[in-house]
């Protein structure tokens, strides 16, 4: 009887413990609201206990900033989004102040976008990637974007690439690190890192050193068409800013 009655104490256990463990679940509170982001399920409760948001993503995960140093967290969810063998992300930026509410969103690309301090403009910024030039690494065995940079301030998401200048050339470092330098010695081999190449002239641009954009691309893009891909940059970071 001990042993049966034990059996099925161990029973409940294995069926509780798997149900607990099979679920990814998140809890975030604010004065006014209880968040819960249960596998990829986001849901928002008020303190009276009545459900006010409810919303679905692929893969999220979820943490809370104050972005704009106004001594209010935000939430920020990353969703990441994989489709065949790609990985796209998507970050959402959500009011907690008085009133939850989706204030923000940015298209990421393949790039996994973050939030960092920064001196220049003395407080925090998000970091994404630029998806505008996904195109760019269709022919690329080695997959790269150029950043964007973003302050949010009142509620609001918007572009601070021209007020930055060190995370731009930080970020040239670690994409260069990605290959070696002296390889590229042929056009093939330059299609091959187009996207990376891309990426690093673009960032220059951001960064004010167009001499130096340049120069890097005449090094690396040893293809007929340079003029015309140095164009459809151009054109394109332009009509951007």
């Amino acid at each position: 009887m001990i042993k049966l009655i034990y059996a099925i104490l161990f029973f409940l256990f294995l069926i509780f413990s798997s149900d607990t463990f099979s679920q990814n679940k998140n809890e975030f509170n604010s004065d006014l609201f209880k968040i819960n982001l249960v596998n990829n399920l986001l849901f928002v409760e008020n303190n009276d206990g009545k459900e006010i948001y409810k919303t679905q993503f692929q893969n999220p995960g979820a943490f809370q900033a104050d972005l704009d140093d106004d001594g209010i967290d935000e939430l920020l969810v990353v969703d990441k989004i994989e489709s065949g063998n790609r990985i796209e992300y998507s970050l959402y930026i959500y009011n907690l102040l008085d009133t939850f509410y989706l204030t923000s969103e940015i298209n990421s690309g393949i790039v996994e976008p973050y939030e960092t301090f920064v001196g220049e403009i003395e407080g925090l910024i998000i970091v994404s990637g630029n998806p505008d030039f996904s195109y760019m690494n269709e022919e690329s065995e080695i997959k790269a974007l150029p950043i964007n940079c973003w302050k949010f301030e009142d509620g609001e998401i918007f572009s601070v690439n021209e007020d930055l200048y060190d995370i731009f050339l930080t970020e040239n470092e670690t994409l260069t690190s990605l290959i070696d330098i002296e390889d590229v010695r042929d056009c093939d081999r330059s299609k091959e890192i187009k996207s990376l190449i891309a990426s690093v002239y673009i960032n220059s641009l951001n960064a004010g050193e167009k001499a130096s954009a340049v120069n890097f691309l005449k090094s690396f893009y040893l293809c007929d068409d340079f003029e015309k891909v140095k164009e459809e940059l151009d054109n394109l970071f332009n009509k951007e800013k």
